[in-house]
């Protein structure tokens, strides 16, 4: 501004005063929060009709404040927003000439930083000059500034979840360090679906898990993975190492004979739907973690009955990150890039070693068994040399020349690498008075340790929010994601299991063919087997607010999925019997919903403080399914695709759909902000179910008492006891895990003599009703001492009748099933956990967290006869579902803990039939019994072992679980330590027990533990025989149970943050520095391949607790750097 400008307003300003009217008769009323002052003069014209004339600039940097004025008049409105930015102004009816005030000149810049006790940036606490009353915000690193002002009086800062902290006035003020308030909960939101309310008015049982918990995160992990160990009662299991493995959620217990108790998922507001073999963890890939603001998990009654008939296995709600109001465009920018490496030392047999273990095993069972070769692949002694009717020895009768291959080959180092992992991601974020902005691009990049496997991903995401005017506003979430798998499972087990006698290749230089059912790993390397996702999922709203009290809210949302597989099995390949086959199919699902919801929330005399929902919502839900393939093909390497092929197969379509209409309500009531109640109800309309079952009521009420707050704790130290409350909920949940369309008869179409039809293929039940969860709970919250020490315990009964299972039929139906309510399991259980900050200082902090959690799950009833199921895991009974017994309780032979050692031994055992004279063996049925061969328990003392003698045997569920970690702050360095552990669980390592299924032992290779194997020289051996045909030593039994209890120490993480002012005055801009390492180690006893891993999420009850080896555990070293811009 020059001074001829300022000259020439101030003459303006006098020649116009000449014609001023005296006092402007006008009364205003302005109420405004965090405005600038351009924001002010604009309602005042618009509003007013006022004018205004000022300099260039001269009210660009003035400062935000609040006022609040009713029926004043223009000049009493202009002393407040104009004097307090040292600017003086002249009136002349509705023209105001703004001008810098007498001590413009002599005002300067007040800045500083505001930080927590730990050192870091508080991004958005208020500062406000106590004497002018105006006002800012501070940015992404606690940056503030404040200009045109005294520098004198008193500066006021103020944050949600502090402390407030005044200070007097100076240019530089530094690092302000807020403390963490000892009424923490009284500021903290938590989602509790629909809504938000403050942790300490909750009735239910919820847990957070925060963005600073979910820093760090590898490039392979997916939000389910990461909340391992964080919250009690959620039992977080990984499947496998594979890139895009996925992950089982369990909240507080079994709720389904199926395996399917996954909780309902819903991010930013969208439900997502588990459709993929009981696993939502590709979905979950589609989001990105530097996403997410924070995941809020509702476990009991009163907090899931507002999602009704999808949250009887809990509701997790992912919360993602938005623009902040006044907040300046900060780009964050990180990348993260690691190796992975196998954590577990698997080692198999090497060719030398294989030799003598399978030389040894047949010459076993031929001299037990008197048998001379002659089976097919196992004419390994040379008959030739043997002199008929003359006794040999079967231990050192010469071998046949072809019995074994030259080859020395490490099949698990040829096809296993180190693998390298990356992520870059790149974020905008930051908002005005009217529009707040979030966007962000993530691009992770895996390979597996296993050559060939692979994932490629994208996500991308946009969050805007926009005031369209004074009581309207507007919003918009999409994410958008692509993901592309290698996937190369299935060669684990041809790694593991391909013998190391075979070379890789043969004379012709073609993969090497052993002549029978086995495949190379060569082999499964060259298969193509690709899959390829896309998704969309997105939701706009509209939200009005006629006043303070009332809001009303209108979206809708659209999630949208289509993946497309791509496989090509060369000849070779087991079980194929062709040259080479090609495969695609292609899955489509489409769900949109509409919501209306509409809030009041009011406050009485200061005492009863009223919070009601209302809403109403609409779903449908489209699929599609196509599959179509082709055999024989002239060439396996480059002509592969579907035209390539002479041989076409049988194109299959699938094509359905589903709606749900639901009505809800929620009222929480407050009173004398101490005594706590909810009440919640919603009614689901289903199309899964017939039209006389379709409806389900979910009712819940909840009641809590906040103790510290009465007069009676008054007298106790403040200090000390900062919360104690108890709360209480009752209520109803449902699950509709169900096929769409089990209700109905289904008729598909089929051909006959080559002529097009239709032939049933599914026997619906129209009186299928909703699985149910009646929920009780018990618990109490604490904090103590400024809260350093807080958490809470809990008691919980949770019964879910009319349990949906296949029930097996009469065959003369022509179906062998149809689904029915059959059963009812009750889960009990108590939750634990503490948080303790044991010191915290400006320059260094500690704390330490652990949880604990413990359930039973128990089968109540059983509808039918027999009161029990039997559940199969891979070819063995291994589950019996009984009333009364415990879920996932494992059924089978009890071993007396040693071997047969002899023949002699086994032929004592027999017995002789009074009646007959015919001899009863002890182990009838079981197979050919061999000295080396297991003993089993004669349960009922009848003389013999059969089936008559299983019993139960232990439980997959484990008995208590959780997780506990800490965090180290010195300076601008930060260590953080994550825990896991398990224990109760008893695990079926199935893939072991195949090792002595007999049959197959010359043509497969083995673990190196069965060197120690029984034989007459080693009779104090771990493992029973080696033996060719089958014993009983394969039948499933609790030897091949073993404890998997664990602890795992399962992220440490360091961080190093570069000081703030060099940062800022070098870079513009923070930057960061960190190294972790991920599943460090595993301290266990377990004799498998991994004690949490290696299931399968489509396995049913029976999945979760069976080791299948399918993919080891990896354990990953990744540093990362990010850099913040402002």
């Amino acid at each position: 501004m020059t001074i001829k400008k300022v000259i020439l307003l101030s003459l303006m300003g006098l020649i116009l005063t000449f014609n001023t009217v005296n006092a402007h008769s006008q009364s205003i009323s302005l109420i405004k929060k965090g405005s600038s002052l351009n924001d002010i003069l604009k309602d005042l014209r618009v509003t007013y009709g006022y004018d205004f004339f000022y300099p260039e600039g001269l009210i660009n940097n003035t400062n935000r404040f609040d006022i609040s004025i009713k029926n004043a008049s223009i000049n009493e409105v202009l002393d407040k927003v104009l004097k307090a930015n040292a600017l003086d102004y002249s009136i002349t009816k509705n023209i105001v000439v703004i001008k810098p005030g007498p001590t413009f000149r002599q005002q300067s810049l007040i800045q500083g930083k505001v930080i927590d006790e730990t050192g870091n940036p508080i991004a958005g606490a208020t500062v406000t000059h106590v004497d002018s009353k105006s006002t800012t915000t501070t940015d992404g690193q606690g940056f503030f500034k404040l200009v045109n002002l005294p520098i004198k009086g008193k500066i006021l800062i103020s944050y949600l979840g502090y402390e407030k902290r005044e200070i007097s006035a100076a240019a530089n003020l530094g690092n302000i360090v807020l403390k963490a308030s000892s009424a923490e909960l009284e500021a903290v939101e938590i989602n509790i679906g629909y809504g938000r309310r403050k942790a300490i008015d909750l009735t239910g049982s919820v847990t957070r898990v925060t963005e600073a918990e979910l820093e760090g995160a590898p490039p392979h992990a997916d939000i389910a993975s990461m909340i391992q160990g964080k919250a009690a009662g959620v039992n977080v299991m990984i499947a496998n190492g594979a890139p895009g493995a996925g992950v089982s959620v369990m909240i507080r217990g079994n709720t389904s004979l199926t395996g399917n108790s996954q909780p309902l998922w819903v991010i930013d507001g969208v439900p997502q739907y588990n459709v993929n073999n009981n696993d939502i963890g590709q979905l979950l890939y589609d989001y990105n973690i530097n996403d997410i603001e924070s995941v809020d998990i509702l476990k009991d009654a009163s907090s899931t009955a507002i999602y009704g008939s999808r949250a009887a296995n809990g509701v997790i709600i992912v919360t993602t990150k938005s623009g902040k109001k006044f907040k300046k465009p900060q780009i964050d920018v990180s990348y993260n890039q690691g190796i992975q490496v196998q954590r577990d030392n698997f080692r198999t047999l090497n060719s030398d070693e294989f030799k003598v273990v399978v030389t040894d095993a047949a010459r076993n069972f031929f001299a037990s068994s008197g048998i001379k070769g002659t089976g097919a692949m196992l004419t390994l002694i040379d008959e030739t040399k043997v002199v008929p009717g003359v006794e040999i020895d079967y231990f050192s009768a010469p071998l046949l020349a072809t019995a074994f291959f030259d080859g020395q080959t490490n099949w698990w180092k040829e096809m296993t690498r180190n693998a390298v992992e990356r992520k870059l991601d790149v974020s905008l974020r930051g908002g005005s008075d009217a529009s707040n902005y979030y966007i962000s691009v993530g691009l992770p990049q895996q390979d597996g340790i296993i050559k060939g496997s692979s994932r490629r991903g994208f996500s991308g995401r946009i969050n805007l929010d926009s005031k369209i005017a004074n009581n309207f506003l507007v919003g918009l979430m999409v994410n958008g994601s692509n993901s592309d798998l290698n996937n190369k499972d299935n060669m684990i087990d041809k790694i593991w299991n391909f013998r190391p006698d075979f070379p890789m290749y043969a004379a012709d230089g073609k993969i090497f063919d052993p002549g029978y059912n086995e495949e190379s790993p060569l082999t499964a390397l060259k298969n193509r087997d690709l899959s390829s996702r896309r998704g969309l999922n997105g939701s706009s709203f509209i939200q009005f607010t006629p006043n303070k009290n009332l809001v009303f809210k209108s979206s809708v949302s659209i999630n949208y999925n289509l993946t497309v597989t791509d496989r090509f099995a060369r000849e070779g390949t087991v079980n194929s019997t062709h040259k080479g086959q090609a495969n695609i199919s292609q899955s489509e699902s489409s769900n949109w919903a509409f919501e209306n919801t509409v809030k009041y929330n009011r406050l009485f005399n200061n005492i009863h403080d009223l919070d009601l929902l209302g809403g109403f919502s609409m779903e449908r839900g489209n699929f599609k399914t196509f599959a179509t393939g082709v055999q024989n093909f002239p060439d396996q390497d480059i002509m592969t695709n579907l035209t390539s092929g002479t041989t076409p197969l049988k194109p299959t379509s699938n094509n359905y759909s589903t709606a749900l209409v639901s009505a809800f309500t929620r009222l929480n009531y407050k009173l004398y902000d101490k005594y706590l109640a909810t009440f919640t109800f919603r009614a689901d309309g289903s199309s899964r179910f017939g039209p006389d079952k379709r409806w389900g009521l979910f009712p819940s009420a909840a009641v809590a008492w906040i103790l510290s707050k009465e007069g009676f704790m008054k007298n106790l130290n403040a200090d000390v006891f900062n919360l104690l409350k108890l709360r209480g909920s009752y209520g109803v949940s449902g699950s509709q895990v169900l096929g769409n369309n089990d209700w109905r008869t289904l008729y598909g179409a089929a051909q006959f003599e080559e002529q097009p039809g239709f032939a049933p293929n599914q026997l619906g039940n129209a009186d299928l009703r909703w699985e149910e969860t009646l929920t009780k709970e018990i618990a109490f919250d604490y904090g103590f001492f400024k809260n350093k020490l807080s958490g809470s315990i809990g008691f919980y009964d949770k019964l879910t009748s009319d349990i949906i299972y296949n029930k097996s039929i009469p065959s003369s139906s022509a179906f062998i099933s149809v689904k029915q309510n059959i059963a009812t399991i009750q889960n009990r259980g108590m939750e634990f956990f503490i948080d303790y900050n044991v010191f915290r200082k400006k320059d260094m902090s500690l704390s330490i967290n652990f949880n604990i959690a413990h359930n039973k799950s128990t089968v109540e009833k059983i509808n039918g006869v027999d009161k029990f199921l039997d559940l199969y895991a891979g070819n063995a009974l291994a589950i019996r579902m009984q009333e009364g017994q415990p879920m996932g309780q494992w059924y089978g032979f009890k071993w007396t803990g040693r071997y047969y050692q002899s023949m002699e031994e086994y032929n004592l055992l027999s017995s002789m039939n009074p009646t007959t004279g015919a001899k009863i063996w002890y182990q009838n049925g079981l197979g050919s019994i061999r000295p080396g061969d297991l003993k089993f328990e004669d349960v009922n003392k009848d003389g013999i072992v059969n089936n008559d003698d299983m019993v139960p045997l232990g439980t997959s569920q484990p008995n208590y679980f959780g997780g506990f970690g800490t965090n180290f702050r010195k300076g601008n360095l930060s260590l953080t330590l994550n825990f896991t552990y398990s224990t109760g669980s008893l695990r079926y390592w199935f893939t072991n027990s195949q090792n002595w299924y007999g049959n197959g032992l010359y043509l497969r290779n083995y673990p190196d533990y069965v060197l120690d194997s029984w034989s007459p020289d080693n009779r104090q051996s771990q493992w029973p025989r080696m033996s060719y045909g089958q014993g009983s030593s394969n039948i499933f039994s609790d030897y091949w149970l073993s404890k998997a209890d664990y602890l795992k120490l399962s992220q440490i993480r360091i961080n190093y943050r570069l000081p703030d002012k060099w940062a800022q005055r070098n870079l513009k801009g923070g930057l960061d520095f960190s190294g972790s390492v991920s599943n460090v180690f595993v301290l266990t006893n377990y004799n498998g391949i991994d004690p949490e891993g290696n299931f399968r999420l489509a396995g049913g009850a029976t999945g979760m607790g069976t080791d299948f080896g399918t993919y080891p555990t990896i354990r990953s070293f990744n540093l990362s750097v990010r850099y913040s811009l402002k």
